[in-house]
């Protein structure tokens, strides 16, 4: 007999415990507790995903420059953009013996100069390019196509970028990217290559006709490692920025503004400089995992450092519900949260995570009455669920730390496994700073005066490196959330 519509009460229906559209942070928690404990009751677990296997992009099948000719189309590219009316003064840009481009000072500098300037006619933006399509992939798929054209008006821009990047670990095989196994870094490099993969999938047959997989791929790096958010874009429109580029990485040389009026991208110095002293361009506060997987340079002595925190597979089903609904992190396996060796948006999130493993029903439901944050955040919910959060981001950092442990790096000294090593290293300090900061924030937990709390942070050094200034910072945040 068929059973009669509208025979289930409504109520019981997975359709009525989802909120309705754009829903709150807080209406998704409330779904989650209903959702998690339907699944609880069923005998029935979602199947564990199986890490892909690790599959190295293919190259560009072009030659190679030799130093020579390498230097060649660097300097033609300089021509090209002084008389297309770029400018710079008191720097310039040598080439060494292997073609490599860095801009050094000419003369003494003094803080504030204006050193290179870039008129907008000459940038490359994803949507001045001709097409209907825009976007990262849009721009990844024209390179190669207009590094063809003999008659390109950049064309000596594009002849002046690296023939390959195989600098970068997506195009490196699977021997070298287990120096990095266990680290953020070699999931973030398997990240990039599967989505490459999967955006040339997406392409149209047509232009799969045009271009390979390996020139999208380069086209891919060449974004990835060169774009910059277009200046003077209202919309998020990213765009290649010629003589930019030329310039090496270092926080703190260098910022740069928009002149509107003149259509002017201007660089400008930050710090002095004496003649001979080369000139860096930031392209971000950014830690050695992001600047060897996405650019393929380490920083020996870079201060910014970030990790994954591998948090174990909720056994709770309303946890793995809230945590899906709340931040995208998966059902089906266990979350790893980046982090860096700082209380910023990440940090709060990966803590957030921890307080939801360690709340109870009850306490969940006073988070949602109290309100989450913007994002999601779980709120402080007290000294006792405080301490328990610590104790699973401690485990998720220790659980981090025996992967990274389980790859022992080949002996050798290439070029390569010293940037392999430093991210380890890098990665390493993180996750023993998590646990360290873990044991060093019990005592103030049960604290409930915020000036106490916020002396007791006042009195760790401003400059203490790793746990202390994670304390330091988490003591501040925490004074202002009692």
């Amino acid at each position: 007999m068929p059973r009669s519509r509208g025979s289930m009460a409504s109520s019981s229906r997975p359709q009525a415990w989802l909120p309705g559209n754009d829903p709150g942070p807080e209406a998704l928690l409330r779904a989650a507790e209903q959702i998690g404990h339907a699944i609880g009751g069923r005998a029935a677990s979602a199947p564990r995903c199986a890490e892909p296997t690790w599959t190295a992009l293919p190259v560009r099948s072009v030659a190679s420059p030799s130093p020579h000719e390498r230097r060649a189309a660097l300097e033609r590219a300089l021509a090209w953009a002084k008389g297309a009316g770029a400018s710079w003064d008191g720097i310039e840009f040598p080439i060494d013996a292997d073609g490599n481009a860095s801009a050094r000072a000419c003369r003494d500098l003094s803080r504030g100069e204006p050193i290179l300037t870039i008129p907008r006619r000459l940038m490359i933006i994803d949507n001045e390019l001709g097409g209907s399509a825009t976007g990262r992939d849009a721009l990844a798929a024209w390179l190669p196509l207009e590094a063809r054209d003999p008659t390109s008006r950049w064309r000596a821009h594009l002849d002046a970028q690296p023939a390959h990047l195989a600098e970068l670990p997506m195009f490196h095989d699977e021997a070298d990217l287990a120096q990095l196994a266990g680290t953020t870094a070699y999931e973030l490099a398997a990240d990039d290559a599967r989505a490459v993969r999967s955006r040339y999938a997406q392409l149209s047959p047509e232009l799969r006709e045009r271009i390979s997989l390996a020139e999208f791929a380069w086209g891919c790096a060449i974004v990835t490692s060169r774009a910059f958010h277009a200046p003077g874009s209202v919309e998020p429109r990213i765009a290649l920025l010629p003589i930019v580029d030329f310039m090496n990485h270092r926080l703190g040389d260098t910022t740069w503004s928009y002149d509107p009026k003149a259509a002017m991208f201007v660089v400008t110095t930050e710090r002095t400089f004496a003649i001979g002293d080369e000139v860096h361009f930031s392209y971000g506060d950014r830690s050695n995992t992001h600047l060897f997987v996405h650019y393929g340079f380490t920083e020996p002595n870079n201060a910014v450092s970030e990790a994954g925190l591998l948090f174990e597979r909720a056994s709770d089903p309303v946890v793995a519900v809230a945590a899906h609904l709340l931040w995208r992190l998966p059902l089906d396996a266990a979350p790893r949260m980046r982090v860096a060796c700082r209380v910023d948006h990440r940090f709060l999130r990966a803590l957030s995570l921890a307080r939801l493993h360690a709340a109870s029903p009850a306490d969940r439901a006073r988070a949602s009455e109290a309100g989450l944050g913007p994002d999601g955040d779980i709120p402080w919910l007290g000294g006792s669920i405080e301490e328990g959060a610590f104790a699973v981001l401690a485990a998720a950092a220790r659980r981090s730390l025996e992967l990274l442990d389980a790859h022992a790096p080949r002996a050798s000294d290439t070029a390569w496994d010293r940037s392999c090593a430093i991210v380890r290293s890098g990665e390493r300090s993180v996750l023993e700073s998590i646990i360290e900061l873990a044991s060093a924030v019990r005592v103030h937990l049960c604290e409930g005066d915020p000036a106490r709390v916020r002396a007791a942070a006042d009195a760790i050094p401003v400059d203490e490196p790793g746990a202390p200034r994670l304390l330091r910072q988490y003591l501040r945040a925490l004074a202002d959330a009692l």
